[in-house]
């Protein structure tokens, strides 16, 4: 039975934040903050981004918030009401709360009665974990009306206090540059999709042709964590003597080993590489290409990769993400996207996407492949 994304809803929370004013949110940490902040943002293109604390570094909505909102307005969208879902799937990388799962507290802000929950936990390829839970379900007849969901709120474990009592490493006061360079990239925001069993009765519907999800952990080393003061993970933050000893080593800090992204890189043009020589897509056939990646320097060294092994692949115009406006936003990002390109009319009947999702966590490679189909098709 066929499975179609038939609505979707975003929600970035706040004004876009320019890149002078980042630090107005987060604070500094070290001197030389602000010459590394014009370094990384000079390589990732991000313009602007949202986030859900303020000024005062408040937090003005919670992970569960902002994902229970995306899924008010993907339903508003579509011919059911909240009452109609069958299944809540949400995914985050830092939930608001460690137990139970973020699906728990969505269902319970959305106030919508009994259906199955799912949470899925990872970094940026959660969120695909989520759609393609929603979408296995409504294809073989287990629901009719079920919501996928991704939400990120990285500003409040960005915020220069978080900072206070790590230990560092230069006598200026800087952190870490795996640590700094996070809380210039990352930003806050969630997506929603509705999948259902038929097409929307209007507008244009995203049948879900497959999705395939690939780790490769076997072979990689952690590059992107949160728990640990090293990406051995030998000793996780459940093993220092408190909290605060567990903070001061620097463990309860996102990290992300930028020696090991050029691997990402090269994983991500393989797993690429095996599905097109399984026939799972043609390239020529591909009007679009939504990509999740966190930086346009990572871009580029991606087509360099595919120049490189001589693959086949769309055209760099039909390459989308919307970066540079909304940030980073892991797990959601992708979610983000599409939902853009529905709302602007973008994508026409009959046209397939082909979506891509790294992951640096311990790499894991998503891909989707979507056909866009008109009302009413059977």
């Amino acid at each position: 039975m066929p499975a179609y994304i038939t609505a979707m809803g975003r929600f970035l929370p706040g004004e876009p934040v320019p890149n002078e004013e980042i630090e107005d949110y987060i604070g500094s940490v070290g001197h030389a903050s602000s010459v590394l902040r014009e370094q990384i943002l000079e390589n990732c293109g991000i313009k602007s981004r949202h986030y859900a604390i303020d000024k005062r570094h408040r937090t003005l909505f919670s992970n569960t918030d902002m994902a229970a909102e995306a899924i008010r307005r993907a339903v508003e969208r579509s011919d059911v009401t909240l009452d109609d879902i069958d299944l809540i799937a949400a995914a985050t990388a830092v939930p608001d709360l460690i137990a139970p799962g973020i699906a728990s507290g969505i269902h319970g802000a959305l106030g919508s009665p009994p259906c199955e929950i799912v949470t899925t936990h990872g970094i940026c390829s959660s969120g695909m974990m989520a759609l393609k839970n929603a979408y296995l379900q409504v294809a073989i007849g287990e629901k009719k009306n079920a919501v996928a969901s991704a939400s990120e709120l990285a500003s409040r474990f960005l915020r220069s206090e978080r900072f206070a009592d790590v230990r560092t490493v230069s006598d200026d006061g800087a952190i870490a540059m795996e640590m700094a360079f996070l809380r210039y990239m990352l930003s806050d925001g969630a997506g929603a999709a509705l999948v259902q069993d038929r097409p929307a009765a209007d507008g244009v519907s995203l049948r879900i042709d497959w999705i395939s999800l690939t780790s490769y952990a076997h072979t990689e080393q952690t590059c992107m964590y949160m728990g640990s003061a090293d990406n051995s993970a030998e000793k996780a933050w459940w093993d220092y003597p408190s909290a605060a000893e567990a903070a001061a080593d620097g463990a309860l800090a996102l990290r992300q080993n930028l020696a090991l992204l050029p691997h990402l890189v090269r994983t991500g043009v393989k797993e690429y590489q095996r599905l097109l020589d399984e026939g799972r897509f043609d390239p020529d056939e591909l009007a679009w290409l939504p990509v999740h990646y966190s930086s346009e320097r990572m871009k580029t060294m991606v087509l360099k990769e595919i120049e490189r092994r001589k693959v086949r692949a769309p055209s760099v115009e039909k390459w989308y993400s919307n970066l540079p406006r909304v940030g980073n936003t892991g797990s959601a990002s992708i979610y983000i996207i599409l939902e853009e390109m529905l709302r602007e009319g973008l994508i026409s009947p009959g046209e397939k996407l082909l979506v891509m999702v790294p992951e640096s966590g311990r790499f894991a490679v998503s891909f989707a492949h979507l056909t866009a189909v008109s009302a009413g098709e059977a």
